[in-house]
């Protein structure tokens, strides 16, 4: 808790945030508002995930370990960047120039295709320039640092997005969204200029030691994305054609608040954890006794507050959306306990990528999707919208139980 109080500060404001632009979705635009919002947000997610969950966990990861030389850090710094790029423009040539209308059309309204991709690319491509130089900030253990950037971008993102809201087209809200993250790049990057002097960045060319390195964690990053973001757009444009905006729009609800918790979790406990267990990463008894400390804090707190959520659902979904969306509180059940399972196994997940065990995690992600897929083709007729929880609740206690097998020699005395 000490050592995660400033991380936790800025993290009640994102969570708030997130939860006030829910808010703001619901309000003006009701359930189909909420939808098209999961969507979008989900489609910025494979343009993000890789490099921040392959470029700059990797980051994280070499600059946190005490045994790496400051120029190989430089290196991989610069490195980074390109490869950084290189994904921008191969995910932007995939989603948009091969299959537009599935992955954009739903989001181009008042807008021409030409207009909206005038904003949409230079905003997420500076949503990833900014989590590529607070991964740095991260891996110094610039806390502070790292919650005040976010605490001021959560500012101005929500002042952005009412704009969109209130004002503007659907184009215009979901793009203010962007628009809003990409912001958070000018404040962590006068943040590094104000440090330039004791803290060495650059540009330069990429290295082939530097690549390779990188490149495990892409791999691993690779399968976050199939079994994770691009298969929940594909579920979810599944049940928008199944059972419209609308009625997509109430399990989308409790699905956000799901998010919601992760952001928590990875906002509070992820910026301090992993970079610890990669700096421990050659201290197999220390790193135990700490994965377990932090497993045994997490169960603790979070069947509090899951328990808290459950107890009053109804209340808590209207408040944090709009007046109608308690109808949505008979899908929470499942979904607690999914998420309870899908926050331990995340640690677990951590300790996988910290050790560079990229077949065990990619593995682990696919057996979870399978599960996934599998009990939704089965429970889709008889349970409707609360076959996507029921599922989600499995697909997070196999890949809870997968984990723990992966990592038993690590957890057992």
């Amino acid at each position: 808790m000490k050592s995660s109080s400033w991380s936790f500060s800025a993290v009640v404001f994102r969570a708030l945030g997130g939860l006030t632009i829910n808010k703001l979705f619901a309000f003006f635009l009701g359930a189909p508002g909420i939808t098209l919002l999961s969507h979008f947000q989900n489609l910025t997610a494979l343009f993000t995930l890789l490099p921040n969950e392959g470029v700059n966990r990797s980051i994280m990861k070499y600059w946190s370990d005490p045994q790496m030389s400051e120029h190989d850090k430089l290196r991989h710094f610069k490195t980074s960047f390109w490869i950084t790029s290189t994904i921008f423009g191969v995910t932007l040539g995939v989603l948009y120039f091969w299959h537009h209308d599935y992955f954009f059309d739903r989001f181009i309204t008042a807008y021409t295709p030409r207009e909206f991709l005038i904003i949409f690319i230079p905003s997420v491509f500076l949503m990833l320039m900014s989590g590529y130089l607070n991964s740095v900030i991260l891996a110094l253990r610039e806390v502070k640092a790292y919650a005040v950037i976010n605490i001021l971008s959560l500012l101005l993102l929500v002042g952005i997005v009412y704009v969109g809201v209130n004002y503007g087209t659907i184009d215009q809200a979901l793009l203010s969204f962007a628009i809003g993250y990409a912001a958070m790049f000018f404040l962590a990057l006068i943040y590094l200029i104000r440090r330039r002097k004791s803290i060495k960045l650059g540009m330069g060319k990429p290295d082939k030691a530097s690549v390779k390195r990188i490149g495990k964690f892409i791999a691993m990053a690779i399968s976050a994305i199939v079994f994770g973001k691009l298969l929940d757009f594909g579920v979810r444009d599944y049940a928008i054609e199944l059972y419209d905006l609308e009625r997509t729009g109430l399990w989308q609800a409790v699905a956000k608040m799901s998010t919601s918790y992760l952001l928590v979790f990875s906002g509070t406990v992820g910026v301090i954890y992993y970079p610890k267990i990669a700096s421990l990463i050659h201290e197999r008894g220390a790193l135990r006794q700490y994965v377990l400390k932090v497993m045994g804090f997490m169960t603790f707190v979070s069947i509090m507050a899951l328990g808290i959520y459950y107890l009053n659902k109804e209340f808590i979904l209207n408040l944090f959306f709009a007046d109608g969306f308690d109808k949505a509180a008979y899908l929470v059940r499942y979904q607690v306990i999914g998420d309870f399972f899908a926050l331990l196994a995340y640690l677990l997940a951590y300790v996988l990528s910290a050790r560079v065990q990229t077949m065990k995690y990619i593995a682990a992600q696919f057996v979870s999707a399978l599960i996934y897929l599998g009990l939704l083709s089965v429970l889709i007729d008889q349970y409707n919208l609360e076959a996507f929880t029921l599922a989600y609740m499995f697909r997070y206690i196999g890949f809870f139980l997968i984990l723990l097998v992966f990592n038993r020699k690590l957890l057992r005395r």
